[in-house]
């Protein structure tokens, strides 16, 4: 059975009873401070009184009390004040992403967001971590980089309004940076990529979906190193000459994982970049020699491997098996496997997964031979994601499934199609007696009622379970 839920541990619930202690004074505030527990000035008192540790912590607790009240009301008061009294001198990691990700905004509250940190950051001497996605500009950029010397890592990526200008003082007065994330910054250009790379002498990722256009166009003839341990171009189609790549691996030493867009010819060169563990791939051609001569080339190194591509052959995936024997993550999603009923597991393919997806999304193209080729022999699977046509997966397909390969370390498992998976509640609850470790599992396309999803949700509340069913 799923593991129990552990009670809630005191830590938590002080931390949770103090956000919203805080919240509600500054909402207090910022209606009627004639009528609130504490003057503005006791409020702040109180929060800088506490270990950083705890004000860092304490920010996304509030920021997670503002999305339970924005999504449920739309109401933002007490953001200002919020904001004013936790963005304290002492903070070392200051992480506002979640009010990207877990609420829309309006451009007015945006803007009090910005003005609060552009007020509060100059003070940040020790600041080491900052991430402002869609919240940051240049002028919160500059105000860095004349007061914040030590900082490592910032993220500003979905932002119209960072330019080359911020970028170039940021790195110019922040000599320790190592992560800069600047995905979809509409108003970057490559010559601000450039500076970047040339002038960020410590950096070791830069998330830019065209960093690898920059840097053989613009660095190629320069006699310049590089620390970074990723490389990517994602944001067009990748062409580049095995010469380029070659020079790539040359001045880029520590690279360790690669996310590129590219045609079946470019990735025969990519072993060139050097011992690369994780790669991420996305192309339109269908997958021949040039994938080939990449898996046989990278197979002693390879750990994860992220696939998007058109089509896929039973030979390119047991050549995948037979080459990658540490292959940990596999992540596949293509519009067919040609000629998967011929696949066949010698038992000894892909036996290191902890992790596979495969989507599969033309209809009707997916195997009972492809499933078994994975599924009967990849016994340390923790995460199992199936989403294809899926009709001849019924309960007893299941039960002969479970009987090959117990799945006794899964812990995620979602098996979905567009239109139905025959699987029903007896399906769940086997999966619940037979998996020790489940976590998540997701039944939205089976053959499950309503009435009996919540019955099943019932079951494993009052049975304290660890376990989300979707």
């Amino acid at each position: 059975m799923p593991p129990r839920k552990f009670v809630e541990t005191l830590e938590h619930m002080c931390f949770a009873v103090m956000a919203q202690t805080i919240h509600g004074i500054a909402v207090e505030l910022e209606e009627n401070s004639r009528v609130s527990r504490m003057t503005m000035e006791e409020l702040s008192e109180m929060v800088a009184a506490l270990p950083s540790i705890i004000e860092e912590n304490m920010i996304t607790k509030v920021i997670n009390t503002f999305h339970r009240i924005v999504k449920r009301t739309r109401r933002t008061i007490g953001m200002r004040t919020c904001l004013d009294v936790l963005l304290q001198p002492q903070i070392q990691r200051l992480d506002l992403s979640g009010l990207f990700f877990d609420m829309r905004l309006s451009g007015n509250i945006n803007l009090v967001i910005r003005n609060v940190v552009c007020d509060r950051v100059a003070y940040m001497k020790n600041l080491a971590v900052l991430n402002m996605v869609s919240k940051c500009n240049d002028e919160i950029l500059h105000i860095i980089s004349k007061n914040c010397p030590n900082i490592e890592e910032v993220i500003v990526s979905i932002s119209d309004l960072v330019t080359d200008e911020g970028l170039k003082a940021l790195v110019t007065g922040c000599p320790k940076l190592k992560k800069l994330g600047i995905y979809k910054c509409w108003e970057v250009t490559q010559e601000g990529i450039a500076y970047v790379l040339m002038h960020a002498h410590n950096l070791e990722r830069l998330q830019c979906d065209q960093l690898g256009s920059v840097m053989i166009s613009r660095l190629r003839k320069s006699n310049a190193t590089f620390k970074l341990t990723h490389f990517e171009q994602t944001q067009t189609l990748f062409e580049p000459l095995e010469e380029d790549i070659a020079w790539v691996g040359s001045v880029c030493k520590n690279l360790e994982s690669a996310s590129l867009f590219v045609d079946d010819e470019s990735l025969a060169y990519i072993p060139q970049l050097g011992d690369i563990r994780t790669l991420e791939i996305e192309t339109s051609a269908v997958l021949g020699d040039g994938f080939s001569k990449a898996v046989k080339n990278l197979g002693k190194t390879l750990t994860t491997l992220q696939l998007s591509s058109d089509e896929i052959s039973q030979e390119k995936l047991t050549a995948l098996g037979y080459n990658c024997p540490h292959l940990n993550t596999l992540h596949i999603t293509t519009a067919t496997v040609e000629g998967d009923e011929f696949l066949l597991n010698p038992g000894n393919l892909f036996s290191s997964l902890t992790s596979l997806h495969l989507q599969v999304w033309k209809e009707a193209v997916i195997s009972k031979e492809c499933i078994e080729f994975f599924l009967f022999w990849c016994r340390k699977l923790e995460s199992i994601v199936l989403k294809a046509a899926v009709e001849f997966f019924t309960d007893q397909y299941l039960e002969m499934i479970l009987a090959a390969n117990p799945l006794s370390e899964a812990k995620r498992l979602i098996i979905a199609s567009d239109h139905h998976v025959p699987l029903t509640l007896k399906s769940a609850y086997r999966l619940l007696e037979a998996c020790p470790n489940l976590e998540l599992l997701g039944i939205s396309s089976w053959d499950v009622s309503e009435e009996e999803f919540f019955m099943l949700r019932d079951y494993i509340r009052v049975n304290n379970y660890y376990l989300t069913i979707s």
